[in-house]
This record gives structure tokens, C-alpha cells and sequence, in this order.
């Protein structure tokens, strides 16, 4: 009998320690709060992340402007129909966008500064923007972020045909 006395002795004991232990362990609120906090803002975050995936939206009714045309000097772009600089005068232009392969080499294969037919090692070349260049290469005309490279096709003493993409233009050379 005694040993059951003992028993219930530290079973009275023991069990206030384990609650006291265990309520020490739980967090305070302060803490518990902040996690929810954490917790809410982790779900507000998916659902901005996830939610144009989950529910899309429709594309507007209006035409999108081309991303591959940079506008100069529009002003703000939805505001498109009011003019945008009142007073002042507005940057010209690029070209468009959609010339066509003979527009582009009619305009630099002209531009281009040809001086003489000449032949080296046996084979013919021809000077274009100064420097030399023979059947085969390519002569890199237009502007540094957007360059043009024409292709040398063939050439005689009295012209050299030059070719961009499919396009093909022919230009005489001075004597």
C-alpha cells in the first residue's frame, strides 16, 4: 500500500510541474500574433502572385500599341488623341516600320560612297565608304543599334550588285 501512496504522491506533484513546463512552452500572444500576421501577409502575397494566373483578366477592347516600335516624344501613350507637346515642335519621324527589303537597300546601297574598281592577288574589288571590299563580304551600313548588312553578290568593272535578304540592287562604279 505504501508504494501506491508514493505513486499518487508524485503523480500530485508531477502533474502542476508538467502543466506549469507546458504552459511556459506554449507562446505568448504577442508572439502568436506576429505569426499570424506573417501568415496573412504570405497569403495576400500568393494571391497577388497567382491571381492574374488563376483568374485572368480580358484583353481591352482598344487596339495595344506595337511593342516593337519605339514612339518619339508621344507624350504619356493614353493620352494618344491629345497632342502632347503644345507649342513646341515635334521630333520627325523614324521611317516605318514595315518598308520593304528593296526600300531599305535602295536607301543605303545609294548612300554608300563608291570610288574605284581595283584588282588584288587576282581577284576584283571595289572601295565602298572607304575601305575595300570584294565578292562576298558584307558592308555594314545604318546606325550602331540598328546596323544594315548588305552582301556583295557580284561585281564587274562597271558595277557591283549588292543584295539584303531577298532583295537585290545594282549600282555602277565611277571610272
Amino acid at each position: 500500500m505504501k508504494s501506491r501512496h508514493l505513486t499518487f504522491l508524485v503523480l500530485g506533484i508531477a502533474l502542476p510541474v508538467a502543466a506549469a513546463v507546458t504552459a511556459s512552452a506554449a507562446m505568448p500572444s504577442n508572439d502568436a500574433r506576429k505569426l499570424a500576421d506573417r501568415y496573412a501577409l504570405t497569403k495576400t502575397r500568393i494571391r497577388e502572385l497567382l491571381g492574374a494566373r488563376m483568374h485572368p483578366e480580358p484583353m481591352p477592347a482598344t487596339p495595344l500599341p506595337n511593342p516593337f516600335y519605339k514612339s518619339l516624344g508621344l507624350g504619356d501613350p493614353s493620352q494618344l488623341g491629345a497632342p502632347a507637346n503644345v507649342g513646341t515642335e515635334l521630333a520627325p519621324l523614324p521611317d516605318a516600320p514595315d518598308l520593304s527589303d528593296a526600300d531599305t537597300l535602295a536607301r543605303y546601297a545609294t548612300g554608300l560612297k563608291l570610288s574605284g574598281y581595283l584588282i588584288l592577288n587576282g581577284e576584283p574589288h571595289f572601295t565602298a565608304n572607304a575601305s575595300v571590299c570584294k565578292v562576298g563580304d558584307v558592308i555594314t551600313v545604318g546606325s550602331k543599334d540598328r546596323p544594315i548588312f548588305l552582301h556583295v553578290m557580284s561585281l564587274t568593272p562597271q558595277e557591283v550588285t549588292l543584295r539584303y535578304n531577298d532583295a537585290i540592287y545594282v549600282l555602277p562604279l565611277r571610272k
